[in-house]
């Protein structure tokens, strides 16, 4: 596996000024109160658990499997092949075609499954191709990472995800989003005598979105986003009841591109800013050069104005 986000931020931070001079050249409208919310929600569906988005990532990253399911550090939760996971997180559904392969050259581990959720107002169907590469302290490879948990010091994880999201708001809305989705992410910590684990690496998104928005119109939208670890990001270790959206700390980079079609009228706009997540939940995102600042629940997606 390759990691390719050494650098990451100074390539946002290049955006960035790419995005200023687009502004200003007049390529783009200033960014109002609802498009603002659009692209919090677009950086919330590349975070949330809800959402198959960077917090899956760390749960998945960090659970141990077999060829019956995965078991995650956090939560206890086993999740089997095709049985619905015991977990207050009506999100999290069930994982149907569950295979897990081993390259013993590479010391690649593949699991493939199908995320699926249904109930009365939350649909998800997701494709998850994930790959592991479990090293001990010595930086030897580890076939049996449920059997040998104890000896894995540090992953290499790759995710593909690709699928779609609907659901109905509590006014009665309708949401839908799909999206294809990749994450390469480094993580270190996980002996036994570490109390902190750490995440380096970066996600990449794109997909389209449809809703009806506060004045009844039908708003289509297709987006890219791109998120970048600024350092390291920090987890707590967690006991089994702990959930890892409240025991994580850092600050990433993100850049967003987003075309939001409203009727006859077209607006384009790249915007960037930061992610700061603090142990609390939730993370703050902020937009370089704009004063709004939005609070983004890890769990749920959830979107609020926080200033």
């Amino acid at each position: 596996m390759k990691r390719f986000y050494h650098g990451g931020l100074m390539l946002l931070l290049a955006l960035s000024l790419a995005a200023c001079d687009a502004l200003q050249s007049g390529n783009e409208t200033a960014l109002s109160e609802e498009d603002a919310q659009a692209v919090a929600e677009i950086v919330a569906q590349s975070l949330a658990d809800q959402s198959d988005g960077m917090m899956t990532d760390l749960y998945d990253a960090t659970a141990t499997f077999d060829q019956n399911g995965m078991y995650y550090l956090a939560g206890s939760v086993a999740s089997k092949n095709g049985d619905e996971v015991q977990n207050p997180r009506y999100w999290r559904g069930m994982r149907r075609g569950f295979r897990v392969d081993y390259d013993s050259t590479t010391g690649t581990h593949t699991i493939y499954f199908i995320h699926e959720v249904s109930r009365p107002n939350f649909q998800k169907s997701i494709e998850a191709l994930l790959k592991y590469i479990f090293k001990d302290s010595e930086g030897q490879f580890i076939a049996h990472p449920r059997a040998e948990r104890e000896r894995i010091a540090s992953i290499d994880f790759e995710g593909f995800r690709k699928g779609s999201v609907a659901q109905r708001t509590p006014s009665g809305n309708e949401r839908s989003a799909s999206f294809e989705r990749r994450a390469t992410w480094h993580v270190e910590g996980l002996e036994a005598a570490s109390d902190t684990i750490t995440f380096e690496g970066e996600q990449q998104m794109e997909g389209a979105r449809h809703f009806v928005n506060d004045k009844g119109q039908e708003v289509e939208m297709e987006f890219r986003a791109h998120l970048v670890t600024d350092g390291p990001v920090y987890i707590l270790k967690p006991s089994a009841t702990d959930s890892l959206e409240h025991l994580t700390y850092g600050t990433l980079a993100y850049e967003v591109r987003m075309v939001k079609r409203t009727g006859d009228k077209e607006v384009v706009h790249e915007v960037e800013g930061t992610i700061e997540m603090n142990g609390d939940g939730s993370a703050l995102v902020r937009f370089y050069g704009i004063p709004q600042t939005y609070r983004i629940f890890l769990g749920t997606g959830d979107v609020q104005r926080d200033s």
